[in-house]
């Protein structure tokens, strides 16, 4: 028993000691310019140009091309793939876990991919590249009870999920095109309060006390820094910092854990002062007796790489520091994304075109180019993009919807020639037909269509009901249609009384989500029911 109380009194001034060497983070600020990777030396040089709105190279002043970098950017499309209905198996199960019932729900899921370019030329260089950015996300519908409804749900909404999921890629890849731009040849201005000392943690320390003093004086020296200011004040303020580190590594001498530990510090926290002081040279000899010292290699072999980094950087920058004014301006006065001349669209790539059926009232069948930012546009007339000998885009033409049957695009989307009375006309009618109130051939947008009823919209927001057989639409947003909405309804579902009794509840809303769900009610109905 006597033994081995001197021992545990002999090994406890060791464990105690072993204990103190603990390290805790300290943090500190810094604020620098992350210097490009293909810089622009001259700052008077440094301008660009782009038919991108939202796009800033950080010191740079974007300018109407000619600019020293001149960047074209292309929008290729939104394609997708996997579109699918997928099954869900349901089971229900009693306590015994038996299956006592089984059912199933049905799911649309699509994947959607878009890509887009930029074809960047430097004036200065020479040198003329592309580089392509995709986006993709998947859609997945709310379940439905049959196979029927979830895939009519996906053909009704496609071009409308499509077109969101697009706007989202757009905005990614955008994103995506700003950051790589700053990345290869902006000055970005970056501040940051995450950088770290080790610092003793334990107060049984016997450098505690003079490690914090030297953390806590570094932290408010560093805390001047700003990323347009030069460094000399700062390095001059920590010079009495820097020599007290290196005044601790010959006090704590042998190979010995606890004493490496300390070394250790003292090597770190020199490579990042230093670092941060623009000194790679001074961080590659302190990173090499990190690595010497033994205690974390793999420290050491990280500033090593750092410092080699940073002084390539420098080299490529010409500059002796990370610290610079940056003046970062837009004197391009550009309002439109892609600029393009009214009814001349530009002679490049960067029209975005949907392919489309174009079936005319003489039943001729043509295959139509149209740019997607006309197709919201479709209604009394179609704009088709039309090209010269060497399929260059030179214009559009106009095909008026009087002589149209219908247009159905490759995607999916259809429009129909639908005759019917619009509900309010505004000034600046387009023909005699409409500037007297009266029905006239429109392209609408197919929403639904079925042996019993069929819906469509005109103009992205006039609901059209057809019923089959009849010539003429009637639309929803009509002073006749609004103030009788409930008989309205009730009448079209005169077929099915289960349905008339819904609308007579006032179950349905004059909304596209609501009125779909009529129709589909409608559709699915079993006429051999009655009401009770």
């Amino acid at each position: 028993m006597k033994r081995l109380l001197l021992l545990v009194i002999l090994l406890l001034p060791a464990t105690l000691l072993a204990q103190s060497t603990n390290l805790d983070r300290e943090r500190f600020s810094v604020s620098y310019v992350k210097l490009p990777s293909d810089p622009i030396i001259e700052n008077d040089k440094r301008t660009f140009s782009i038919n991108l709105n939202g796009i800033a190279i950080q010191g740079y002043s974007k300018v109407n091309a000619p600019g020293t970098l001149d960047i074209n950017y292309n929008f290729n499309g939104t394609s997708v793939s996997d579109a699918k209905i997928e099954k869900i198996k349901h089971e229900k199960k009693n306590k015994e876990g038996k299956v006592i019932s089984v059912s199933y729900t049905y799911k649309a899921k699509a994947k959607f991919i878009s890509s887009a370019n930029i074809n960047v030329i430097n004036a200065l260089s020479g040198q003329s590249y592309e580089k392509t950015f995709n986006n993709e996300s998947n859609y997945t519908s709310n379940a439905f009870n049959s196979y029927y409804k979830a895939e009519r749900h996906y053909a009704v909404n496609k071009y409308d999920i499509k077109s969101n999921h697009r706007s989202k890629h757009k905005s990614a890849i955008k994103s995506n095109i700003k950051s790589y731009l700053n990345s290869r040849y902006g000055y970005v201005p970056y501040s940051t309060q995450s950088e770290f000392l080790w610092i003793l943690a334990s107060k049984r320390h016997p450098e505690h006390q003079k490690h914090h003093e030297a953390y806590n004086n570094m932290k408010v020296i560093f805390a001047k820094m700003k990323y347009d200011e030069p460094m000399d004040e700062i390095r001059k303020e920590l010079e009495p910092v820097i020599q007290y580190f290196n005044d601790v590594i010959p006090r704590y001498p042998g190979k010995k854990r606890k004493m490496r530990k300390v070394k250790y510090a003292s090597y770190f926290n020199l490579a990042n002062i230093y670092y941060y002081l623009d000194m790679p040279e001074k961080v590659k000899e302190n990173a090499q007796k990190l690595i010497e010292n033994g205690y974390d290699k793999s420290d050491g072999k990280r500033f090593i790489r750092y410092a080699e980094s940073l002084t390539k950087t420098l080299e490529a920058n010409k500059m002796k520091s990370r610290h610079m004014k940056v003046l970062t301006e837009d004197i391009s006065n550009v309002k439109e994304e892609v600029k393009e001349t009214p009814q001349q669209p530009k002679p490049s790539s960067n029209l975005e075109l949907n392919k489309a059926y174009l079936i005319t009232k003489k039943n001729d069948t043509v295959l139509v180019d149209i740019n997607t930012t006309n197709i919201a546009k479709i209604g009394y007339d179609i704009k088709t993009v039309q090209y010269d000998n060497n399929g260059t885009p030179i214009g559009t033409r106009v095909k008026k919807a009087k002589g149209c049957k219908e247009l159905l695009f490759i995607d999916g989307l259809h429009y129909k020639n639908i005759k019917f009375k619009e509900s309010s006309i505004k000034s600046g009618a387009v023909n005699v037909g409409q500037a007297l109130g009266g029905a006239t051939d429109k392209l609408c947008k197919v929403l639904f269509e079925s042996d019993k009823i069929n819906l469509y919209k005109f103009n992205n927001k006039e609901l059209v009901f057809v019923t089959p057989g009849s010539d003429k639409g009637k639309s929803t947003s009509g002073m006749s249609f609004v103030f009788g909405f409930k008989k309205n309804l009730m009448k079209l579902a005169k077929s099915c009384p289960e349905v008339a009794k819904k609308a007579k509840a006032k179950a349905y809303k004059n909304t596209e989500e609501s009125l779909l769900k009529f129709c589909n009610d409608l559709t699915d109905c079993d006429t051999s029911k009655s009401i009770k």
